[in-house]
């Protein structure tokens, strides 16, 4: 459980309402450390055979055996195994450099700098893939600079990790909130909404991407206002005190920053309550958040996305649906795993123009770096470090061939109608330097 979904709320645990299975595993292994225990673990059990003395010895797929008087059977739904990229001799690279690991950051900062920085001393790591919250990224991208180690976001969005603290060393291959709050803002102004309220974590990127809308939604309409903003903590899971306080000010329109689980416990919150039948929804609506509320989000709720497999047209992006359907049993690739993709991209483009894994040789190499992206062929901006990728505004529908729903007339907002001119960054990081001075 801690590898899979330690963050995952469990409900069946005798005494625990409810417990985050990391949580739990950590209680169990600390009740069990007085009877020092002994774990074999990446292993799957292959056999059992009795002795002629009663007792059981146990095989593993390692060749590993256990001889043991007695064998409790836990199947659960069976063994969990990683799925390994289709490479016909990967099993000849397995322990020998080759490793599958899960590393939690937990959402806090200082765990995921202590992570970076045991993956760059210890594991002698040379390349990053960026978390994905962005209040633990810039403590990352901080960790990163120190040690001239290249790093890619995918996920984390926080305008600041490519403006006040950016660095050569870091490329961005997303929207940033900046960009995101800006799109979106542009595309509501149309629409004529000026009564408004924000809901959303209180951390950077829901601070940060909301100052991107409700910024450019001022400037863009005189009459435009905020009526209220509403700050639940990041995975706080009751938020009808925050719906209830949206509601007592009527609001024509909603712009939300909420994200995943918690922006789907809002829509099932909210729904009830009437929240989206009075209100416009803006929302972000990538493919796992409409899995997962499947029905339960009603048509006609505004959204932005940052790569819906289903609105993309490229060689790239059918090609790799076909390979995804044929590897994940059906299953279509998510936002997340197509930009993660598109940064590990981004990465090998730069250390095969560098020749090198050389942090700073990768760095100079980003500078106006144009790479064949999923989404279509990217340019690095060299002044940020920013790729120019596009953000996507759409409206939900049920009417969808995918078993949920998905956005449809979705309109492609170019990144450079919306993102910081060269000017500007340097403005804000001379800006960022004087206070720190």
């Amino acid at each position: 459980m801690t590898e899979i979904y330690p963050k995952k709320p469990i409900y069946d645990i005798p005494g625990f309402p409810e417990v985050l299975a990391g949580d739990l595993i950590e209680n169990l292994m600390k009740q069990a450390a007085p009877f020092k225990p002994g774990f074999t673990l990446g292993e799957r059990a292959e056999s059992i055979e009795k002795t002629d003395d009663g007792k059981f010895i146990l095989t593993t797929s390692r060749g590993t055996k256990h001889l043991a008087p007695v064998i409790a059977i836990a199947g659960g739904l069976g063994c969990f195994e990683p799925r390994k990229p289709p490479i016909s001799n990967l099993g000849d690279f397995e322990d020998k450099g080759i490793e599958y690991i899960v590393r939690d950051a937990q959402l806090r900062p200082d765990v995921g700098a202590t992570l970076a920085r045991q993956m760059i001393l210890e594991d002698g790591v040379e390349l990053l893939l960026g978390p994905t919250s962005s209040s633990v990224a810039l403590a990352v991208t901080a960790v990163a600079e120190e040690y001239k180690i290249p790093i890619a976001f995918h996920t984390s969005a926080s305008y600041a990790l490519t403006t006040t603290q950016g660095h050569p060393y870091v490329v961005q291959v997303i929207p940033n909130t900046y960009m995101e709050g800006h799109a979106a803002a542009r595309y509501m102004n149309e629409l004529g909404y000026t009564q408004w309220a924000g809901i959303g974590p209180d951390y950077a990127y829901g601070r940060d991407l909301f100052a991107g809308f409700s910024v450019e939604t001022l400037a863009l309409n005189e009459e435009a206002s905020f009526l209220t903003e509403q700050w639940p903590a990041l995975g706080e899971r009751d938020l009808t005190p925050f719906i209830s306080a949206v509601q007592a000010v009527a609001p024509e329109a909603v712009y939300t920053t909420l994200w995943g689980d918690q922006l789907v416990t809002f829509v099932q919150q909210a729904a009830p309550l009437g929240l989206l039948e009075d209100s416009a929804l803006v929302a972000l609506l990538d493919t796992d958040f409409l899995k997962a509320v499947g029905d339960e989000l009603p048509d006609g709720v505004y959204g932005f996305s940052r790569a819906p497999f289903y609105a993309i047209d490229t060689p790239q992006m059918d090609a790799f649906i076909e390979k995804h359907l044929e590897l994940m049993d059906g299953e279509y690739p998510s936002d997340w795993g197509i930009l993660v993709y598109d940064a590990v991209y981004a990465l090998k483009a730069a250390v095969e123009l560098a020749g090198t894994t050389d942090g700073d040789a990768v760095a100079a190499a980003f500078d106006d770096l144009t790479f064949t992206s999923l989404r279509g062929e990217l340019t690095i901006r060299a002044c940020d470090h920013m790729a120019n990728a596009p953000d996507y505004i759409g409206i939900s529908t049920q009417d969808s061939e995918y078993g949920y729903p998905i956005m449809t007339e979705v309109v492609q907002v170019p990144a450079e109608e919306v993102w910081y001119t060269c000017e500007e960054v340097e403005a804000l990081r001379a800006e960022a330097e004087a206070v720190e001075e």
